[in-house]
């Protein structure tokens, strides 16, 4: 997962708005969710649990994360992204 994290530090910084706090943790709430489905877990308590526990993990990454400008249009990639990779390889880009 942590492969899946860096995108989050590499933003292109000439375009789109600074990234929110929320928008760096709704980013990794995807990524999570997505690998967990891709993984067959569906329950959604373990996803929340897992979601906490990364952002705990990943406090610091999170934190260089906010006011890194955002691709215009990752907000609404993400939220539709049907994948971890499509989130890190188009969404984030």
């Amino acid at each position: 997962m942590r492969r899946l994290l860096a995108p989050l530090l590499l933003f292109a910084a000439c375009r789109g708005e600074p990234a929110t706090a929320a928008d760096c943790r709704e980013i990794l709430d995807r990524i999570v969710a997505l690998e967990l489905a891709e993984q067959g877990y569906r329950d959604p308590a373990l996803t929340r649990r897992k979601q906490e526990a990364f952002a705990q993990r990943y406090a610091a990454e999170m934190t260089r994360c906010e006011g890194v400008r955002l691709p215009a249009g990752a907000r609404e990639c993400v939220a539709r992204a049907g994948s971890s990779e499509q989130i890190s390889h188009e969404c984030l880009r």
